[in-house]
């Protein structure tokens, strides 16, 4: 048969066959089902396993997987679908049913558990008699928590851009004022250079030749002088600009010194303490906890492996039928004291420590989890130790390196007041010697126009790279501004994106409710919706009833006025709708519908033929009034005698 949407004359989709095996599940000793493309109904009475079967099919879909049946260590499902097997592999261990190994139809957990096993306990069902929050529900599936995470996660980058924009603002601001500044500067330092070359060169051309020898000296010497004084300004300006830079960083230090502990280094060093005492005696718990599961699981799983071998043998005939729906009944030999006890008494026994095994497991648990809390800790703390001694250390290596730069920087003003005052007795010598006046006063001249281009050119560096600092700051904030234009943009496509889904799911499930329930003819129900409103902390699904009072005029009523049946069909519908706004059919083509009993034949059928609209297989549970009824529209299946 071709696995192709095709409609066969008969009305059902085409597609191929499923074949269903279940082993040791639920109530079920050994069943097997084949499920045609379309509606299947699974008939049997109440307690006859159409639940532990449903359930099966469920779990090896990717649901919840079923537990085990009584007495028995393991059990299977395996399903054949196109092509394919799908299985199920469970184990009872420590008294619980576990899958030790699984290849189910779909991965993807989370959409099968909402929108694909529609049980007793599908949670979109719960929600809608219980009252509980179907918004975290049907949103489930887009991951809203992460969303929101990264919504945050925006914010705080926009946040933070536009606090380093007002920052870059200043230095941004200032870059006219500091154009203009530079170039009035580099014109009064070309005017200067300018004087100077002329006063050098008039200088130079000054005849010496009648000066005596000592006057040429003088002036060789204070010629001298004056470079030096030159070169140990420079030096002094460049070390006075390090010894800024390292108190800024020092001054840096400091502030992440009193932000890294500011409790105190003794504080985090006593918690550390209290860490380690605590991570001792949690540690000593749990190796007593050990030992105590350790002693009790051998006594439960051999108890259960008893049990098992001594149940009741498969075949029987009619007069064993009440003993083999009562597995409890009889008595077996007990293998400790080697008399007849009673299965019951056992049982009674085992259940006992394994509620007892439990309580030591969650305890177990509950320490492990309190233990991986205290490491965390304890990993926190060393590293805010650690991270403080490292900037102790880097405090220590900045003050040092403060202090000898500021020694190097006093030595030089040491000499600087020695040329100074050399140069001052250089030029008293000068006028005590034979040299014009002219040629004195133009010596002063040159060493003073030395000395600005000196200070002109300084201040002219300074502002060049403030400048510089300045543009690279408007190309900073240029990028900056690029970068939350596009943070602004995902920001909303973040908000877009939930708030779509939002409105698409709210009006996917109001359409299938007024389709559903005019189908399913409930004549004192006027209209069931979800409304969507904003509230703190955010949005949530109110469910809405308008009802029809018996003279025919309208009221809206509170949820609670709703019957159970109509509550559990409302959850069915809301499930439907979630189930089309995730396309759920493009991952499971199936949808199973347990726990509907409480509907009469009519509405089972007007309820499974508007899930087969939508899913090529839909597996439904029905009493066998109800199934011989439904018998005519619908492939009806019971399970084969070895189902218990």
């Amino acid at each position: 048969m071709s696995t192709d949407e095709t409609t066969d004359e008969d009305g059902r989709k085409g597609g191929s066959q499923w074949r269903l095996d279940v082993r040791n599940v639920g109530g079920i000793d050994g069943a097997s089902v084949t499920l045609d493309p379309g509606v299947t109904v699974v008939a049997g009475e109440n307690a006859s396993n159409k639940s532990s079967l449903l359930g099966s099919l469920g779990g090896v879909l990717g649901g919840p997987h079923p537990p085990l049946r009584g007495g028995c260590g393991a059990g299977s499902v395996t399903l054949d679908a196109d092509g394919e097997r799908y299985e199920l592999d469970l184990r009872r261990r420590d008294g619980e049913t576990v899958v030790v190994d699984a290849t189910p139809y779909a991965p993807a957990s989370t959409l099968v558990d909402l929108f694909v096993v529609l049980g007793e306990e599908n949670p979109i069902r719960r929600a809608v008699v219980d009252g509980g929050d179907l918004h975290d529900l049907l949103m489930r599936p887009v991951d809203t928590e992460a969303i929101d995470a990264e919504i945050e996660r925006l914010r705080e980058r926009r946040d933070g851009i536009d606090g380093r924009v007002a920052s870059l603002d200043d230095s941004v601001d200032d870059l006219p004022e500091l154009e203009v500044r530079a170039r009035r500067l580099a014109d009064e330092r070309d005017d200067v250079v300018a004087r100077l070359d002329e006063k050098r060169a008039a200088l130079e051309g000054t005849d010496y030749r009648g000066a005596a020898a000592a006057t040429r000296a003088v002036l060789d010497d204070l010629e001298t002088a004056r470079e030096e004084r030159e070169r140990l300004r420079e030096r002094r300006e460049t070390k006075r600009r390090a010894v800024e830079s390292l108190r800024d960083d020092l001054e840096a230090v400091e502030e992440r010194l009193a932000e890294s502990t500011p409790e105190g280094v003794e504080s985090v060093e006593a918690r550390l303490e209290a860490v380690e005492d605590d991570l001792r005696r949690l540690r000593d718990r749990t190796g007593r906890l050990d030992e105590t599961i350790n002693a009790l699981s051998p006594i439960v799983e051999m108890n259960q492996e008893f049990l098992a071998e001594a149940r009741l043998p498969e075949a029987f005939d009619a007069a064993d039928a009440l003993d083999d729906l009562r597995p409890d009944a009889g008595s077996v030999t007990c293998w400790t004291c080697g008399q007849p006890v009673e299965r019951a008494e056992i049982e009674a026994q085992v259940e006992a420590v394994e509620a007892i095994l439990g309580e030591k497991r969650a305890e177990r648990a509950t320490v492990v989890g309190r233990i991986e809390d205290l490491q965390s800790e304890r990993a926190a703390l060393r590293a805010r130790r650690d991270e403080r001694a490292d900037l102790v250390e880097r405090r220590r290596r900045l003050e040092r390196d403060v202090e000898e730069r500021e020694r190097t920087l006093a030595d030089l003003e040491e000499r600087l007041d020695d040329v100074r005052d050399r140069i001052a007795s250089l030029e008293a010598d000068l006028d005590a010697t034979d040299a014009a006046d002219a040629v004195v006063e133009r010596h002063r001249e040159v060493s003073e126009l030395e000395y600005e281009r000196g200070r002109l050119e300084r201040e002219l560096a300074e502002v060049e790279e403030r400048i510089e600092a300045a543009e690279e700051a408007k190309a900073e904030r240029e990028s900056l501004r690029e970068e939350r234009d596009a943070v602004t943009d995902r920001l909303a496509a973040c908000r877009e994106r939930v708030e779509r889904i939002e409105r698409e799911t709210v009006e996917t499930v109001n359409e299938c409710l007024e389709r559903v329930l005019d189908r399913l003819s409930y004549r004192a129900l006027e209209r069931v919706w979800v409304e969507r409103r904003e509230e703190e902390p955010g949005t949530v699904f109110d469910l809405q009833v308008v009802r029809t009072a018996d003279d025919g005029g309208v009221y809206r009523a509170p949820v609670a006025t709703l019957s159970k049946s109509e509550r559990e069909v409302v959850g069915l519908v809301i499930a439907l709708a979630g189930y089309l706004v995730y396309d759920v059919a493009e991952t499971v083509p199936a949808v199973v519908v347990d726990a509907i009993e409480m509907l009469d034949a009519e509405r089972i059928q007007g309820l499974l033929d508007v899930f087969s609209d939508h899913a090529r297989y839909v597996v439904g549970a029905a009493l066998p009034e109800e199934a011989e009824r439904l018998r005519e529209r619908f492939e009806t299946v019971a399970l084969a005698s070895s189902a218990t």
